[in-house]
């Protein structure tokens, strides 16, 4: 059964602004689309079936030994506005995905059943990855993907681009004239900074998507393409991951990451209220805590943003 929690407080002085933000989760929890973008403005999903996945891990606290939860969330449909959600509990401090190929794979039939056609491309988004790590889970998670193409179907070999995204750097831009900035002082969204400071010969970019906030210095995502096989140019990845920033289903304005990856740290953070016989709270739980046991998601609620 679909639910949706209220504080109490708010509801004896119930605000239109709370109510709609409400509403906005209640209807994609019940399966429904808040908004989406002109399919003129998003070719590279419109044009073929192509499935968009977003990826993130959540350590809890490693010392302990307690384990890390994995999440990928994937694009349901051509507006890329709904999704579905794959959870799996893993080894703690593991930074690869262990068990992405069986995600994978239930993901693209769930895409399957939804739309009645397979995903010719798939675009993944990647959180929560340090430059050191680029090489291993770029081998492992790329190798998990195809293999969970080839369990489907032999001859099924769609094509791959994995970016990571990161937002824990130390980077920030200032508009060098104040009449090229926002109210705040930074930059306006939809800036983009591809040169200088970036990769000398990687394909990377700083993406600024999101509105400021009015005491603090924006910080932008940044995007590493670890594998393009799809050949996006640098305009039209960038365009695509901005315009994809705009549709997330909480909020009617535009968020700082690619909504897949919000998506799936949302999952990681419901997950671990899915745990029994451990007290995530109580800093002083012994050695051995991560031996907790975990619910399973209902299979119809997966298929649904429950996670909202």
């Amino acid at each position: 059964v679909a639910s949706q929690c209220i504080l109490g407080k708010h509801t004896f002085s119930a605000k239109k602004q709370y109510c709609a933000n409400i509403c906005l989760k209640i209807n994609v929890k019940l399966g429904g689309m808040n908004s989406f973008i002109n399919p003129s403005q998003m070719p590279f999903i419109t044009l073929c079936p192509t499935i968009i996945m977003g990826a993130d891990i959540t350590h809890r606290d490693q010392n302990t030994g307690r384990p890390s939860i994995a999440a990928v969330t994937a694009s349901m449909d051509a507006k890329a506005s709904r999704y579905a959600a794959a959870i799996r509990v893993q080894t703690g401090k593991q930074e690869v995905i262990g068990d992405l190929a069986e995600m994978v794979k239930e993901l693209l039939k769930t895409f399957y059943q939804t739309c009645g056609r397979k995903p010719e491309r798939i675009l993944f988004y990647r959180s929560g990855v340090s430059e050191g790590q680029f090489s291993i889970v770029l081998e492992n998670e790329i190798k998990a993907m195809k293999a969970a193409c080839k369990s489907l179907d032999e001859k099924y070999k769609p094509t791959i681009t994995f970016v990571v995204v990161q937002k824990r750097h130390h980077t920030r831009f200032f508009p060098t004239d104040i009449k090229n900035g926002d109210r705040t002082g930074n930059c306006l969204p939809g800036t983009v900074v591809e040169a200088t400071i970036i990769h000398p010969f990687e394909f990377n970019f700083y993406l600024k998507s999101h509105p400021s906030s009015l005491h603090e210095t924006s910080r932008p995502a940044h995007y590493h393409v670890l594998l393009d096989e799809n050949r996006f140019n640098a305009d039209s990845l960038q365009t695509l991951t901005y315009n994809l920033c705009y549709i997330f289903a909480r909020c009617t304005r535009a968020i700082s990451i690619v909504p897949p990856v919000y998506y799936a740290h949302l999952v990681c953070a419901r997950a671990k209220f899915h745990s029994s016989g451990e007290n995530w709270s109580d800093l002083d739980t012994p050695e051995g805590a991560g031996s907790a046991s975990y619910a399973a998601v209902k299979a119809d609620l997966l298929k649904v943003m429950y996670f909202i």
